[in-house]
């Protein structure tokens, strides 16, 4: 237990976590297609003319964000229907081709500049509008995305990424490519922390109620944070085929076991989510 303690103690975070840290709080800003849907997820079928903002003003967006005393944004660059707030190269359903024909993710992140907070983007690895999702293919789509964003509008504070994949057990399969992805967010935005279910540098709670287990610790076990153990199933946390504990808000819970002995520790610290829309 000694040794542990010493292994515990000297697992540290990195600069780009300690300035996540003190931003302390930001925003997340989902705004799409589905802003005029009425719908949480997009089928990714939707006509990209019903995309058509009129009065669209990001320094309102920044002012609102200040406000709250919040010290970021975050803006969903594309979600799970597949509609690019960007005038991506490489597909046709964008902002390209709606009446709107700007670019929403360079409003923002220059109206953030302005503001004086930092800018990040939310990009969905799940895009249910590409021909290439469920192909091998797919990967590079979504890695030439990824890059256009990383290399076009400046300075990034944060990538943020989900694992969702509503296809169905008969549906499309995709194996999405992470190791891929966070390098080149290493490569092009060094200082940006990766938010990912897992990590590397920032995890999720597991739900999106602001509230997380009563003791939520910034070192934990590496089974908790890298993705390809636990998609796989593979080791301790994952044997049951579950991630429950790492899940479970119930502040019943009891000490964790002794799987953290198993492969060493990692400072993944978890971001508590919580929503001001009723969805």
């Amino acid at each position: 237990m000694v040794e542990f303690l010493k292994e515990a103690a000297r697992v540290v975070p990195s600069k780009r976590q300690l300035d996540w840290f003190e931003m302390e709080r930001y925003a997340f800003v989902h705004y799409g297609v589905n802003t005029y849907t009425d719908r949480e997820w997009g089928e990714g079928t939707e006509d990209e003319k019903i995309f058509n903002p009129t009065a669209l003003d990001c320094d309102q967006w920044v002012e609102a964000v200040k406000s709250a005393g919040l010290k970021g944004l975050i803006l969903t660059a594309k979600h799970h229907d597949g509609f690019c707030l960007w005038p991506s190269k490489y597909t046709e359903h964008s902002v390209k081709n709606s009446p709107y024909k700007g670019d929403v993710v360079r409003e923002a992140a220059e109206a953030c500049k302005r503001g004086g907070i930092k800018f990040g983007f939310y990009l969905s690895p799940w895009d249910r509008n590409s021909k290439y999702y469920g192909t091998p293919e797919y990967n590079d789509y979504f890695c030439n995305q990824l890059t256009e964003l990383l290399t076009g509008y400046g300075d990034i504070f944060c990538v943020w990424f989900d694992n969702a994949c509503g296809e169905g057990e008969n549906g499309k399969k995709q194996e999405y490519d992470f190791p891929r992805y966070f390098e080149l967010i290493r490569k092009y935005q060094p200082n940006a922390v990766i938010f990912n279910d897992f990590g590397p540098d920032t995890r999720w709670c597991g739900n999106e109620a602001g509230e997380a287990r009563h003791a939520e610790w910034a070192v934990v076990p590496s089974e908790l944070c890298f993705y390809s153990e636990v998609q796989t199933g593979a080791g301790p946390m994952a044997e049951d085929g579950s991630l429950r504990y790492m899940y479970n808000t119930n502040r019943e819970i009891g000490t964790m076991p002794n799987i953290l002995y198993s492969k060493g520790l990692v400072f993944a610290p978890a971001e508590i989510d919580m929503s001001i829309r009723p969805g």
